[in-house]
């Protein structure tokens, strides 16, 4: 079989009410160069019998994994083995993809000269809300080469996105997984390879993203009370190994959160100040990350996170 130019991840959890939608938009899209990676986190609600009916009806290559439930980031991981495509993209089982996304992706890469393209991971581009809007900010300029965290940084530029990167650079970057927790925060990666490779980013909108009432975004406080560990280890990369890309006012309000969610992963004060590097501003932030842990601590006594989005 020879290897499509688009991998299209969609990673699923009991949303056979919506996914139709998402697969429909991959149906619809122009350029149909490529392939499906679904892989169902363990629902119980039908997913399987609703993707065995498309894969039945062969309007793309379909693959379906099932996996008991790890959360998104393991599910990230297993489809970046999995994929053939020389791109990958993810599309949220409650997203659309648009019609002409994956055509724009491919001519602006064209475009990049090919002694440079080894240094870019891939394109990026746009998310629309669903009443049509630009989530956050666009880019500057229509075309921008270079990275995640100088875009957000010194770009100014803020909201979802969507990336198209390469393979063969995502396979460099697997999400970290905590028995235990199935949440990763998501730009994880995206920061890290921001040190490495640049991304052509793109004033055009790839994907339409929704936000139904059983995702993350209506239950982010209590998904980040459940996997602290995942959150100890973002907000101490951001403290040391991205903390050029931070002002002091905001490095001192991530201090305080690493110390929040440090102190949830059971890691005490001692090894924190040995994790740090900036130890005065760890010193300052102590009083309003103890503040927030005591307070997750009512929280977790009131029961307010007691039901599993």
């Amino acid at each position: 079989m020879n290897a499509p130019t688009f991998t299209i991840f969609i990673p699923t959890y009991n949303r056979a009410y919506c996914l139709d939608r998402a697969l429909q938009s991959v149906a619809d899209s122009r350029w149909q160069d490529l392939e499906v990676v679904l892989i169902d986190d363990g629902s119980t609600d039908g997913t399987k019998a609703l993707v065995q009916r498309w894969q039945a009806e062969q309007r793309f290559p379909l693959r379906y994994f099932y996996q008991e439930n790890q959360g998104k980031a393991a599910a990230h991981n297993r489809a970046v083995r999995e994929a053939r495509g020389f791109f990958f993209l993810t599309l949220d089982s409650d997203d659309s993809l648009l019609p002409d996304a994956l055509e724009q992706i491919f001519a602006h890469w064209e475009a990049l000269p090919p002694e440079q393209r080894p240094q870019f991971a891939g394109i990026g581009g746009l998310l629309l809300e669903e009443d049509g809007t630009i989530s956050g900010t666009p880019y500057a300029r229509d075309v921008i080469d270079s990275d995640y965290l100088a875009i957000r940084t010194f770009g100014r530029v803020h909201g979802d996105k969507r990336e198209a990167l390469r393979t063969e650079v995502l396979r460099k970057f697997p999400y970290p997984q905590f028995p235990g927790e199935t949440y990763v925060r998501p730009d994880l990666i995206l920061r890290r390879l921001a040190h490495h490779y640049k991304t052509r980013f793109i004033n055009v909108p790839l994907v339409i993203g929704r936000r139904e009432p059983d995702g993350i975004s209506h239950n982010r406080r209590c998904v980040r009370l459940r996997n602290p560990r995942g959150l100890h280890l973002a907000f101490l990369e951001e403290i040391t190994l991205h903390d050029a890309y931070t002002d002091r006012a905001q490095l001192r309000r991530l201090h305080a959160r690493y110390v929040r969610f440090a102190l949830h992963s059971g890691i005490g004060l001692f090894r924190q100040y040995q994790e740090v590097k900036h130890h005065g501003l760890w010193l300052a932030a102590c009083p309003a990350g103890l503040g927030g842990w005591l307070g997750d601590q009512v929280r977790r006594w009131l029961r307010l996170c007691r039901k599993k989005p």
